[in-house]
């Protein structure tokens, strides 16, 4: 039996339960880059003791080599943020990734609205169509998934019928890096058809693993944009428990206020579409 070596991110689990579940005649080894970190000098020992070694992009940015590696393959992660163009990460100048009710995501609108000073009941108040329009939250669609399709395309993998089956439903995101299982199932189909190996259909998926994590809502004026079921009801992580948007932005200014609020910044690959947004909240609340 070969045994392959997955290294991915936290759709780590379900690949490889995906790949297992297609052709049993392989063993998965799936590690995800946090436990890959904490014993990477074990697998750079023992890399070329893998048949096939599958890597994240990621991994090809990180002080190892793995030309040891006798088949070294890529599959990207899916990430898509045309549901929840609002989501974001935190950090805080002196802590560094800021915690908030829904883990590592934030709204950029909350923040924003926090730094500028505003209530909890005014922040509530900027939720709405004419808002997200301006901020460009309604006009996602067509870039991410370009992006997306193009990412998976670079590394040999077509993904665009899945997208259109994706897509004929509802959101296929938890987040903006979060996919629901059966995305991650077609795209380790992808990879094997990639491959040339045979598949067996069982008609089942694996178990949702991110579904233990947070899942943000698709606002229901963005849900109406694209055809699926909105809510403002956030799944807070690591519990099956729903809180309102109002009780999210209480505890987001709750974790905001450990910090003096310039010191508060977001990830570097927003921080242009952040500007929109805290221009547009500063003209709304004016």
């Amino acid at each position: 039996m070969e045994t392959w070596l997955l290294l991915s991110n936290c759709q780590t689990f379900g690949l490889a339960s995906s790949l297992n579940l297609l052709n049993p005649r392989f063993h998965i080894e799936a590690v995800d880059i946090y436990a890959f970190k904490h014993d990477i000098e074990k697998y750079r020992a023992t890399l070329p003791n893998y048949f096939r070694v599958i890597i994240h992009p990621h991994f090809q940015t990180m002080d190892f080599d793995f030309t040891a590696a006798r088949n070294l393959d890529i599959i990207p992660s899916i990430e898509f943020d045309a549901y929840h163009p609002d989501v974001c990460y935190a950090f805080s100048e002196s802590g560094g990734p800021l915690e908030g009710p829904m883990s590592s995501y934030h709204s950029m609108i909350v923040l924003a609205a926090y730094q500028a000073g505003l209530s909890p009941e005014k922040t509530r108040r900027l939720f709405r169509r004419d808002v997200f329009e301006r901020c460009g939250y309604l006009s996602r669609w067509e870039e991410e998934r370009t992006d997306l399709i193009n990412t998976f395309a670079r590394h040999g993998l077509d993904i665009s019928s899945s997208f259109r089956s994706w897509s004929r439903g509802g959101s296929f995101m938890y987040s903006v890096n979060h996919p629901k299982i059966h995305c991650v199932y077609d795209i380790a189909r992808a990879f094997m058809k990639r491959l040339g190996v045979e598949t067996f259909e069982g008609g089942i998926v694996p178990m949702d693993n991110l579904l233990k994590g947070a899942c943000y809502p698709v606002y229901p004026e963005i849900a109406e944009t694209f055809g699926v079921k909105g809510s403002y009801l956030f799944k807070i992580p690591n519990d099956y428990r729903l809180i309102s948007l109002e009780r999210f932005i209480d505890l987001s200014f709750d974790s905001y206020s450990r910090f003096p609020a310039d010191t508060l910044h977001i990830e570097r690959s927003v921080r242009d579409r952040y500007a929109q947004v805290k221009t547009v909240i500063a003209e709304a609340a004016g």
